[in-house]
């Protein structure tokens, strides 16, 4: 979904009288496209940015599929593309920094820890009660996101291996629909980005550690993938300036 802030100046003129010269529409401003699980991140990068102009957000988000993304930077209705995953061959790529994807558990799950052979097990079906990892006698229910999303791709690349998730996994479209999901059963488990957790939902820690700012950026979080921009040339403008901010907040953690 785009966040809107194009006005349309519409002219217009007597057919008898004659007619002023028409008010030339505002540049269109650039769009920067990324996918339903990396949104909120980029949302809330935005929100920061914006604060520290003096005026509207100098480009526009978009938020589609990354096959659907790519898809509108070639056709240039979108001038870049920020996802996981390596980028099209001959483009223009940047680091953004490292992701944190969160294991997430309902708020009254009492396990404590998990390490990622247990996580594979949870996910894949072979533990499918919680007291497999020392939890209750509750049935396990994984929640995913949707195939092709990247968050996903990368936990199946971290995690899952060769191993397929369970056949009655849940699939959420998007980081809303998974919280929910989550908090809606004490036995299901999903991930999230960590910057997208909401209050309600458990962060299991993994291998003993959480998902904060400096284990990820550090390497001591197991879960993290980096974050990229993309474009088939270099951006320029007001697109270059958000991705060096971007770069600056990352270097502060």
């Amino acid at each position: 979904m785009r966040i809107p802030r194009r006005a349309l100046v519409v002219a217009a003129c007597g057919v008898l009288a004659g007619c002023a010269a028409p008010t030339p529409a505002p540049a269109t401003p650039p769009v920067l496209v990324t996918q339903p699980f990396y949104e909120p991140v980029l949302v809330d990068w935005a929100s920061t940015y914006r604060r520290g102009l003096s005026g509207p957000l100098p480009f526009d988000l978009d938020t589609r599929t990354r096959t659907e993304g790519i898809g509108l930077v070639k056709q240039d209705e979108a001038q870049l593309l920020v996802t996981t995953g390596e980028p099209p061959q001959g483009w223009f790529a940047t680091p953004l920094g490292n992701l944190g994807l969160a294991v997430v558990v309902h708020s009254q799950n009492p396990v404590r820890d998990l390490n990622t052979d247990e996580l594979r097990d949870l996910f894949s079906g072979a533990a499918d009660s919680w007291d497999d990892v020392g939890g209750p006698s509750v049935s396990v229910q994984p929640v995913l996101p949707l195939p092709g999303e990247p968050a996903g791709d990368a936990f199946a690349s971290l995690v899952m291996g060769d191993r397929a998730p369970w056949p009655g996994t849940l699939l959420a479209p998007t980081t809303s629909a998974m919280a929910q999901m989550v908090a809606d059963d004490p036995g299901a488990i999903g991930i999230l980005p960590a910057a997208a957790v909401p209050q309600g939902l458990r962060i299991m820690p993994v291998e003993g550690v959480l998902p904060r700012g400096s284990t990820v950026a550090s390497g001591a979080y197991p879960l993290s993938v980096p974050l990229l921009a993309t474009a088939p040339t270099e951006p320029t403008g007001a697109l270059r300036d958000f991705l060096i901010w971007i770069q600056s907040q990352a270097a502060k953690q």
